[in-house]
């Protein structure tokens, strides 16, 4: 137990190995940290020697009264054996699941999380069964842990099913690591949020900055591939306090409000600003983070979200608190690698899997990143960039990613609300049409990148589709029942991320006012609800809202919806979209 962070149950695990004879048994509900401690191989080590089966349980039905999120296991131990070999079945919220696993015939598709009604599923299947010895653990700790870890210190990864294995197998073979770009990275912290307003370095006061030197970002700033994502209000005491950015009506020199702004001169601000050292050689000169554009993602995880690992591109001068991390990168081009793997869907999945809470630098120099092709890799940056080049700000990075052949490029599908001409009108010079900022064209975009990097990274197509169905159980939900207008825009969305997005599911008294416009009839102040409008074909549905993320003040601005609304289906865009890929790259 030496050099970990130690608790009872921990204490407990080495007593009663000790007190069974050759023949016993000890058997442990106990929490999930002796298989993912990154400082507990010496003691994995010896469990996995004695471990004879693993059931892993998420809280969400409060089993026990210790958090709906937090993840616990039914553990059983027997003499040690030269040979690790265990039973692993993960993802439980109720204990008959575990019969349920072993008494079904193995046909069929494995349940993912949640089931299509959206509730956690108890159903079992024999393929949740994962058999572990020492291959796998050996799979195991080249996917999770830093180099040269021993199979039997391995970190155990909470898989969900026999095919998942193959998928970490795929991830362990990748030739080149975060980790391997040695003097061409730098992970790093900057502020402290309580430190950092002790010293004087930076205050808490919600404005909008005057420029990005001002602009301190937190951990709700951003989501995936979206700098602006929100705003905090002008009076921010919760972690409720944000609205969402609506990305088509932001000036084009646009910042969001910031909760702290720099606390001494700016002379002594830049000196307190963390330095990094990109290159080699002892020439090399120290240069502060913020001369950098940086990946940026959020310190605290959470498997059990929508998505686990938020980023995205913050620009140059812009500073941020220690709820993020930041990445800088000696080039663009590896910078734009790197935030594409960190965008799609299988990373996610991966750091899902890990079962960590916090993206600590063993896990992030652990992320793979391939060698892409050049055609790949330009497909892939042109989608990164233009998710995250949304104004001037980033005007330096679009220049540094320009390539002619971007040109070239098209959406994987024909849809009358995405821009068919998107690609072709882009300029080597930054402009307000260089990036896209439609609710769809982004997800669109997204859905692309998850299918080039999963290409990059030689998954196959089902590998990709099971993956999101078992590993994505929220955003499955979400996507389900997110509707989409004429436009592109979000009509309505129960995502709890896009609070105020679209219309609510029925009407309700607020000082917004509704409209609708059709070929027969015009009427204003309405009462309106999502389950009023949704079976609209033809027509306007008018919002007239109150905006206080724009720098002006609060203003009022009407806010269209044109008919029909439409859902999507992201397996059936992911397997267009791999089809269409895999006719252009020859991947």
């Amino acid at each position: 137990l030496q050099g970990m962070r130690t608790n009872l149950y921990k204490c407990f695990l080495p007593r009663a190995w000790g007190l069974v004879n050759g023949g016993g048994a000890a058997a442990f509900l106990h929490p999930e940290g002796v298989y993912d401690d990154p400082k507990g191989g010496a003691l994995r080590s010896r469990l996995y020697a004695r471990l004879r089966a693993h059931f892993q349980f998420q809280n969400q039905r409060m089993l026990f009264p210790i958090g709906h999120r937090v993840r616990f296991s039914a553990n059983v131990y027997g003499p040690a054996r030269e040979q690790p070999g265990f039973d692993h079945v993960a993802n439980l919220f109720a204990a008959a699941t575990v019969e349920a696993c072993y008494d079904h015939p193995g046909d069929g598709p494995v349940p993912g999380i949640k089931d299509a009604a959206g509730q956690w599923d108890t159903s079992g299947h024999r393929r949740r069964v994962v058999r572990v010895g020492s291959g796998e653990l050996r799979t195991f700790a080249a996917a999770l842990d830093k180099a040269g870890t021993p199979a039997r210190e391995a970190r155990l990864p909470a898989v969900h099913s026999r095919e998942l294995v193959g998928f970490l197998r795929k991830l362990a073979a990748q030739p080149r690591r975060l980790r391997d770009l040695r003097g061409r990275y730098a992970s790093h912290a900057m502020f402290h949020e309580t430190n950092a307003q002790r010293d004087g370095t930076i205050r808490r006061e919600t404005r909008f900055p005057s420029g990005p030197g001002e602009w301190i970002l937190s951990g709700p700033h951003f989501f995936v591939g979206n700098p602006l994502y929100k705003t905090p209000r002008s009076v921010c005491t919760q972690k409720g306090h944000y609205d969402c950015i609506d990305l088509t009506a932001i000036p084009d020199d646009y910042l969001p409000r910031t909760n702290y702004v720099p606390d001494c001169g700016d002379e002594e601000y830049q000196r307190r600003i963390p330095r990094v050292r990109l290159g080699h050689g002892e020439a090399v000169a120290a240069k502060m983070v913020t001369r950098f554009f940086r990946h940026v993602n959020r310190a605290m995880i959470g498997p059990a979200g929508e998505r686990t690992l938020s980023a995205a591109i913050v620009p140059t001068d812009a500073s941020y608190v220690n709820s993020c991390v930041g990445t800088a990168f000696v080039d663009v081009a590896s910078l734009l690698d790197y935030q594409g793997v960190c965008l799609s869907l299988p990373l996610d999945g991966y750091v899902k899997m890990t079962g960590v809470t916090n993206a600590h630098p063993v896990l992030i120099a652990s992320f793979p990143l391939p060698y892409f092709s050049e055609s790949l890799r330009r497909a892939l940056h042109v989608r990164v960039a233009a998710l995250n080049c949304l104004t001037t700000h980033y005007r330096l990075l679009w220049e540094s990613a320009w390539h002619d052949a971007i040109r070239s490029e098209s959406w994987t599908r024909g849809d009358s609300r995405l821009n068919r001409d998107f690609f072709q009108s882009l300029d080597p010079l930054w402009s307000r049409d260089s990036c896209v900022r439609t609710d769809y064209e982004r997800r669109q975009a997204l859905v692309e990148i998850d299918v080039l990097v999963s290409m990059g990274l030689k998954l196959a197509l089902d590998e990709l589709l099971t993956l999101y169905r078992v590993q994505f159980p929220v955003m499955r939900q979400y996507e389900a029942d997110t509707w989409y207008d004429a436009n592109g825009r979000i009509v309505f969305t129960p995502s709890k991320g896009l609070a105020g997005v679209g219309l609510p599911r029925k009407h309700r008294r607020d000082d917004t006012k509704y409209g609708i416009v059709t070929p027969n009839r015009t009427e204003t102040g309405l009462a309106l609800g999502w389950e009023d409008v949704r079976h609209m074909r033809t027509g306007v549905v008018t919002r007239e809202v109150l905006d206080d993320t724009l720098p002006q003040g609060p203003v009022r601005r009407v806010i269209e919806y044109h008919a029909p609304f439409e859902s999507c289906d992201r397996e059936e865009d992911y397997r267009v979209a791999w089809d269409a890929f895999s006719r252009r790259l020859g991947e």
